[in-house]
C-alpha cells in the first residue's frame, strides 16, 4: 500500500514467425511495460509494423472521417458488437457507406458552403439596400472618394457644415447609421476624420453586380431553395446514422485496437530470424506470463527475467484498496511518485477528509456535500476523474456530517440547541430535540481550534518526515538523517508554541501533561515569553545537525518550517470563517422568517436563506476549504518527502467498449 507493485524487468524473445501471436498474447494478458528499443546495431534493428498494419490503418481512417462527418463521435451503441461480426460486415459497409453517405455528406457541405456565401452577402448588403444602387456604384472614381460604412451616430449635420461638395445616403438600422458618402478626393482626410468622430466602420461589400436590393431579394429566394436540398439530406443522413453508427463506433475501436497492437514491432528489436522485447511486468504475475507464452507460442517465444540493477528506475504501478483508488487522483495532478518512494495516497486519503471535515463542520453541508459526490460518482462514470472526484467530495462530506453532528453539533449553520449564555438564539430545538450538545462552538472555542490546528500540523508534518526518512534511508544516509534533524527541530518548535499555550486550551493542557511529559521542566523569561530550555535544545541540535546533512543553505529553511506549522491554523480560521459567514445569514434572514408570522413571507424567506447560503456558504466554503485542505498536503507535506517523477506502468493492453472478442486470434 505504501510502495508500489514490485516490478521485474524481463525480456521476450522468440521466432521472428511468432511475432504476431505473441504480440496478441501480450496484449490478452496486460502485464508487460514496454521499453522501447532505440540502439540499432548490425543484427538487431527496429521492427516493421506486421502485414495487416496497412489495411487497418486505411480503414480506421475512413471510419474516423465517417464520425466527423456523420458528427457521432459521442454515440454510444445500444449494444456491444461481436469482433467476428464487425470483421464480417465492415468491408461491405464501407463500400455501402461510401456510396451513400460520401456523397451526401460533400454535398451537404456545398450546400452549406452557399448558405453561408450567400448569407454573408445579404449582412454586408443589407443595410445600404434602401439606397437605390447597385454595388458597382460604390466603387471609387478618378476624383470621388467613397466611404460606405455603420456610424454609430448620425453624421449627417457635421457633413452638411463641413464636408463641402457631396453625395450621403443614410439609413438609420439596428447597429446604427448605414452610410454611403460620396466627396470630392481633395477632401478625403477632412471626411474621414469627421465620420471617425461618428464611430464609422468601414464595410467592404462582395464583388457582385446589380442593384442591392434585388440582390439581397435574390440570395434569400436561393437560400430558401437550397434549404430544402439540405433538410432532404440531413434526413437521409439521420437514416444512415441510425443504420451504420453502432457499426462503425464499433469497428473504430476495433481496428484502433489492431493498428496499435500491429504497429507494436516498431517499438521492438528483431532481426532476420528473431525478435527481443525488453520490459518490466509485475513480479506477482511472472508465472501467468511464463505459462501464457509457452501455451500459445508452443516454444517459439520464452520469457527470461533480468537482475535489477542499480540504476534501473522500474515503471510505477500503484497498489491501494479500492477505497482509496480515487485519491490517486490528487497525485494524477502533481506527478507519479517514483518506483522507491512511499505512495502518499493513503496519507491523503486520511487527512484530506479529515481537514476538509473539519473546516466544514456542519451536519446540513456534509450532508448536502455527500450526496452532491454521491451524484457525480453515480452519473459520471465514464468520466474517471469526475468520478474520483465525486468519491473525494462524497468522503469529505461524510467526514463533515460527523464534525457537524458529534463534535460542532450544528446543521445549516444553526445549532442543536442554544447556546447556555444566549438563550434567544436561533436553533433546531423548535424543531426537534437531538440529544447531541457540541464539544466545541466555532465562535467560542476559538483558541481550542487554534490548537488543534497546531496538534494536527505537528502530526502531519512529522509524518512527512519520516516517510522522507524512510525514502533516502539506505541509499541517501546523508539525506536520510537531515530528515531526523528536521524533526528535532519541529518538535522543539511544537513543544515551545505548546508551552507558551499551557492551559489556555483543553488540547494543549492535555499535550503539556501527557506527550510533552517527558520533558524537564526547565524554563526561561525571554521578553516576557517562557522559553523551554529542552525545546531550545531540540532545536539547536538540529540546525547543527543541518550543514552537515543537507548543507548549510538548509538553514535558511528554519523559519520556514516554522511558517509551516503556523500555516495549519488556517484549519480553525475556515472553521471560524464558515461558521461566522453562515451565522450572519442566519442572523439576518431567520428573525425577517420566522418572526413576521405571515406564511408567504416565511416560505419566500426560508427560500431565499437557503439559496444564499447555498451559495455563499456551501459552494463557495466548501470551495475554500477543499483548497487548503489540499493546498496543506501539497505546500507542506510533500515537500517533506516527495519528489515525483516516476514513469507510470502502462502495459501493453486495451480495453473494449463497444466491441466483444470472442477468441483469441491466432496469426502468426
Amino acid at each position: 500500500m505504501l510502495r508500489p507493485e514490485k516490478m521485474t524487468r524481463v525480456v521476450v524473445v522468440g521466432a521472428i514467425d511468432s511475432l504476431g501471436v505473441t504480440i496478441e498474447r501480450l496484449y490478452e494478458l496486460g502485464v508487460l511495460h514496454l521499453i522501447d528499443f532505440t540502439t540499432q546495431d548490425d543484427d538487431f534493428k527496429i521492427g516493421q509494423p506486421l502485414p495487416r498494419a496497412s489495411a487497418a490503418s486505411q480503414k480506421l481512417l475512413k471510419l474516423r472521417a465517417m464520425i466527423r462527418s456523420l458528427e457521432i463521435d459521442e454515440h454510444k451503441p445500444s449494444e456491444r458488437l461481436q469482433v467476428r461480426e464487425i470483421e464480417d460486415k465492415l468491408d461491405q459497409a464501407l463500400v455501402t457507406m461510401d456510396l451513400n453517405i460520401s456523397g451526401k455528406v460533400e454535398s451537404k457541405q456545398k450546400i452549406q458552403a452557399l448558405i453561408r456565401e450567400k448569407d454573408a452577402e445579404i449582412r454586408a448588403l443589407e443595410p445600404f439596400a434602401s439606397f437605390g444602387l447597385s454595388v458597382g456604384d460604390f466603387k471609387e472614381y478618378g476624383n470621388v472618394a467613397v466611404f460606405v460604412g455603420i456610424c454609430r451616430t448620425d453624421p449627417e449635420g457635421t457633413i452638411l457644415q463641413k464636408a463641402g461638395d457631396h453625395e450621403l445616403f443614410k439609413a438609420e438600422n439596428p447597429g446604427g447609421f448605414a452610410v454611403a458618402l460620396f466627396a470630392r478626393m481633395e477632401s478625403q482626410v477632412d471626411v474621414g476624420r469627421i465620420l471617425a468622430d461618428h464611430g464609422f466602420q468601414e464595410v467592404k461589400l462582395p464583388d457582385v453586380d446589380g442593384k442591392i436590393d434585388e440582390i439581397v431579394a435574390r440570395n434569400r429566394r436561393e437560400i430558401k431553395e437550397v434549404e430544402g436540398d439540405l433538410r432532404r439530406i440531413e434526413a437521409e443522413l439521420d437514416d444512415s446514422r441510425r443504420h451504420f453508427a453502432d457499426l462503425i463506433v464499433a469497428s473504430e475501436e476495433h481496428l484502433a485496437i489492431e493498428v496499435k497492437k500491429a504497429e507494436t514491432p516498431l517499438h521492438i528489436a528483431t532481426s532476420a530470424h528473431s525478435f527481443v522485447m525488453d520490459g518490466w511486468m509485475p513480479s506477482a504475475r511472472a508465472k501467468e506470463i511464463h505459462d501464457g507464452l509457452d501455451r500459445t507460442c508452443c516454444g517459439l517465444a520464452f520469457v527470461e527475467a533480468l537482475p535489477e540493477e542499480k540504476e534501473d528506475e522500474p515503471p510505477v504501478k500503484l497498489r491501494n484498496p479500492y477505497i482509496m483508488k480515487p485519491f490517486e487522483f490528487f497525485l494524477s495532478l502533481v506527478s507519479t511518485p517514483k518506483y522507491k518512494e512511499v505512495d502518499p495516497t493513503f496519507m491523503l486519503f486520511i487527512t484530506f477528509p479529515l481537514f476538509f471535515g473539519f473546516m466544514i463542520g456542519d451536519l446540513g453541508f456534509g450532508a448536502g456535500l455527500f450526496l452532491l459526490g454521491l451524484t457525480l460518482r453515480l452519473k459520471f462514470k465514464e468520466s474517471p476523474d469526475l468520478s474520483r472526484l465525486g468519491s473525494i467530495i462524497l468522503a469529505g462530506g461524510l467526514v463533515a456530517s460527523i464534525f457537524g453532528l458529534f463534535v460542532f453539533a450544528e446543521a445549516f449553520g444553526v445549532p442543536f440547541h442554544p447556546p447556555a449564555e444566549v438563550h434567544d438564539e436561533y436553533s433546531w430545538e423548535s424543531v426537534a430535540n437531538i440529544p447531541i450538545h457540541p464539544v466545541l462552538d466555532k465562535m467560542h472555542d476559538i483558541k481550542e481550534l487554534l490548537a488543534i490546528s497546531i496538534l494536527a500540523g505537528w502530526l502531519h508534518l512529522t509524518v512527512g518526515f519520516s516517510l522522507g526518512f524512510i525514502n533516502h534511508f539506505g541509499h541517501n544516509s546523508k539525506h536520510a538523517f537531515a530528515k531526523v534533524a528536521w524533526l528535532l527541530i519541529l518538535f522543539g518548535m511544537f513543544a515551545e508554541m505548546m508551552l507558551i499555550a499551557g492551559n489556555a486550551a483543553w488540547t494543549s493542557e492535555f499535550v503539556n501533561s501527557t506527550v510533552l511529559a517527558p520533558l524537564p521542566d526547565i524554563t526561561t523569561a525571554i521578553a516576557g515569553i517562557t522559553v523551554s530550555i529542552p525545546a531550545v535544545v531540540f532545536i539547536l541540535v538540529g540546525v547543527v545537525a543541518l550543514p552537515f546533512t543537507e548543507g548549510a543553505m538548509a538553514l535558511s529553511e528554519v523559519v520556514g518550517l516554522f511558517t509551516n506549522l503556523v500555516s495549519y491554523t488556517r484549519l480553525a480560521a475556515l472553521a471560524v470563517g464558515k461558521g461566522a459567514m453562515a451565522l450572519a445569514f442566519n442572523s439576518m434572514l431567520l428573525p425577517l422568517v420566522f418572526d413576521s408570522g405571515n406564511v408567504a413571507f416565511i416560505v419566500l424567506g426560508a427560500l431565499a436563506l437557503f439559496v444564499t447560503q447555498m451559495f455563499f456558504v456551501f459552494f463557495l466554503g466548501a470551495l475554500s476549504a477543499g483548497i487548503q485542505a489540499i493546498r496543506l498536503n501539497y505546500v507542506e507535506f510533500f515537500l517533506k518527502f516527495f519528489e515525483g517523477g516516476g514513469t507510470d506502468f502502462e502495459p501493453l493492453s486495451y480495453e473494449r467498449k463497444h466491441s466483444i472478442a470472442e477468441t483469441r486470434k491466432q496469426e502468426a
